[in-house]
């Protein structure tokens, strides 16, 4: 081996590290690049006289500086980065939606109450009852600008996922590309291939859950899911969506398999896909749920209310609000079927279920809590929902989707616009009795509340009045004889008896008459107080020309106070309050993971860094180093 020969070499190898080192300077802005290093290898030594001399210098391998491990905690961190980050960015719109002191639903539904506290002040008041129906329209505007809200942000999620399923398969074909070009250079060592698919991998770590494993002649393959092969050596799979057979709101992923099409939604997590499926599942979905059982709450309390006065025209109030009905959705092929209607507006829990046949039992899940119970064929009453199921034709697999609120806040409307048809006023009224002049006749102390109702049966009074007739017997056998319209005191016999012992302390001083005493009569209810002398009597008639009569009013307005919700144990606001509560709260767990997770990927890229990335100050090193030895090559030649 000649001098010449050596010096040669020497060039060659630094000729290859000086290119090397070019580069990696070309490519430090290159995402993805890891920096290549080359390693030398001495020639094999000539024998001499005096023993083995050197023959030169060969460029034995160009190495990718890249480290397995790291790189495989940077693609999970960043999947879970990804994933928490959707579903920050879902629970953040949505808790400023519900949240908002202003474009809330707490504002509207407090300037509606209020207005129902003017009109109770002044039920005359036309301008007053006007006020009642605006906020009554705003109200009703709100609960629908909710439900659209609510669709919208679905709209997005869908239109996301569609879009992202797109780019997974893209990104999926580059991979099985690129594992085809690696597999022809099997022997040495692609590097700028590898970052490559590398980077590929990374990308799509940011849309899915993936696991990578790599076969022995450098391929991937790619499993995403609960397995599913999304890459194998040189063969991609496709991805696919569809709208969901149970619910036409939800988009399904499916997966392309040879022997056909499979929904994998449920299977599918991490990266931006598994937030936003996290997220429509764990708080779009619910949320819509409860902001429509407090419209159902209101409206069905409301109504009921409004039903049991009387208008401006002394007719009976009818029903204020349009109430929602329950959602239905059975699976494509179902051979039994079911109906589903709200029983108790007070007894619903805000949540869906899911009906499944097994071939033996009926069984109901609720997809919030996942308690089950086993329904039986026929009627059943769940959770304030009726549901009867039609088991003939029943086969194994039948599913059914209950949604009893989902769609309540859009059917949210308001049913009439006539201030007239306000009902402030109680249908019955009590007077004690006078003479043909207007005269009081009775001469004790006795006094009756007015009548509060519970329904309308039987009212308006037909027929006559009902009469109350002190008989004092002096004790406990003391009493009002109840007169009901048609019967006439000291002619026909009393149809009711009231004891009221006039000498009791405790009786004087209030007791109360329930509802159950007048079935007949609208249920009513009254106190009776003070002490009555024999024959005195009271006349419970119909509210004619009760105009400033403002009792129903008052029980409208006692609405937004009273218990009517999640089983009487919840008002109105506390419901809404509860879930936007609930909603900031997750919020606000999202952004701390989502913090933490962002500190752990950081460390984990400048982990990454350290071993893949390109120092300018250390590649000017070696490029002096390099150059130098290049010159000192030539010199030898």
């Amino acid at each position: 081996m000649s001098l010449q020969s050596i010096g040669v070499s020497g060039l060659v190898a630094t000729r290859l590290a000086l290119d090397t080192t070019g580069h990696n300077i070309a490519n430090v802005n290159t995402d993805g690049y890891s920096r290549q290093r080359i390693d030398f290898a001495t020639r094999l030594p000539s024998q001499s006289a005096v023993g083995f001399i050197g023959s030169g210098v060969d460029a034995s391998e160009v190495r990718r500086q890249y480290d397995d491990f790291i790189a495989g905690q940077m693609r999970a961190s960043s999947s879970v980065a990804s994933e928490l980050q959707a579903y920050f960015e879902g629970a953040k719109q949505l808790d400023d939606l519900v949240a908002n002191a202003d474009a809330g639903l707490q504002p509207v539904i407090q300037n509606f109450f209020d207005a129902l506290q003017g009109m109770a002040d002044d039920p005359a008041s036309i301008p007053a009852r006007q006020m009642v129906l605006t906020d009554a329209a705003a109200l009703a505007d709100r609960f629908q600008y909710f439900d659209q809200q609510f669709d919208s942000m679905r709209n997005q999620i869908n239109n996301q996922i569609g879009y992202n399923i797109g780019q997974i398969n893209r990104i999926a074909e580059g991979i099985a590309d690129i594992n085809a070009d690696i597999k022809v250079a099997y022997g040495s060592t692609p590097n700028d291939l590898l970052d490559k698919r590398d980077q590929l991998i990374n990308e799509l770590a940011e849309l899915i859950d993936i696991q990578v494993l790599e076969q022995t002649d450098g391929a991937y393959n790619v499993f995403i899911g609960k397995g599913q092969p999304l890459v194998m050596d040189t063969d991609a799979s496709t991805l696919g969506t569809q709208p969901s057979t149970m619910d036409p709101s939800h988009l399904e992923i499916t997966f392309d398999f040879a022997f056909g099409t499979q929904v994998v939604t449920d299977q599918m997590s991490g990266g931006e896909i598994g937030g936003m499926l996290r997220f429509r599942d764990e708080i779009l979905d619910p949320t819509q749920n409860r902001v429509g059982l407090v419209a159902l709450g209101i409206a069905e309390q409301i109504n009921n209310q409004n039903q049991l006065g009387l208008d401006l025209e002394g007719l009976t109030g009818t029903a204020m609000f349009g109430m929602g009905t329950v959602e239905v959705f059975p699976r494509p092929g179902n051979g039994s079927s079911i109906t589903a209607t709200i029983n108790d507006v007070a007894s619903l829990t805000g949540d869906g279920y899911e009906l499944s046949y097994d071939g033996v039992d009926f069984t109901l899940r609720n997809m919030n809590s996942g308690a089950t119970q086993v329904l039986a064929a026929g009627l059943n009453t769940v959770d304030g929902v009726d549901i009867t199921i039609n088991a003939v034709g029943a086969t194994p697999g039948d599913t059914f989707i209950i949604q009893p609120t989902r769609n309540a806040a859009q059917n949210f409307s308001l049913l009439f616009d006539d201030v007239q048809r306000l009902a402030a006023a109680s249908p019955l009224r009590v007077t004690p009795a006078v003479d043909a002049n207007g005269n009081p006749l009775n001469t004790g102390n006795a006094s009756l509340t007015q009548p509060a109702n519970t329904s309308m049966t039987g009212l308006p009074l037909a027929g006559g009045t009902i009469q109350l007739v002190y008989d004092d017997q002096g004790g406990p056998t003391s009493g009002f004889e109840v007169y009901y319209p048609g019967s006439v005191p000291g002619v026909d016999p009393f149809d009711d008896f009231i004891t009221y012992d006039d000498l009791n302390t405790a009786s004087v001083a209030g007791t109360q008459v329930p509802g159950t005493t007048f079935p007949l009569y609208g249920d009513i209810s009254f106190t009776i107080s003070g002490v009555p002398d024999d024959g005195d009597s009271f006349i419970i008639g119909n509210n004619t020309n009760g105009t400033s009569d403002n009792r129903n009013a008052l029980g409208l307005v006692s609405v937004q106070n009273q218990n009517v919700l999640l089983g009487g144990t919840s008002t109105i606001d506390e419901s809404y309050v509860s879930m936007v509560s609930d909603v900031g709260s997750r919020t606000r767990h999202a952004e701390l993971n989502l913090s933490a997770q962002e500190s752990l990927l950081t460390r984990t890229r400048e982990a990454m860094a350290e071993v893949s990335g390109v120092n300018l100050d250390e590649e000017a090193g070696r490029l002096i180093q390099y150059q130098q030895a290049y010159q000192a090559s030539a010199q030898v030649i």
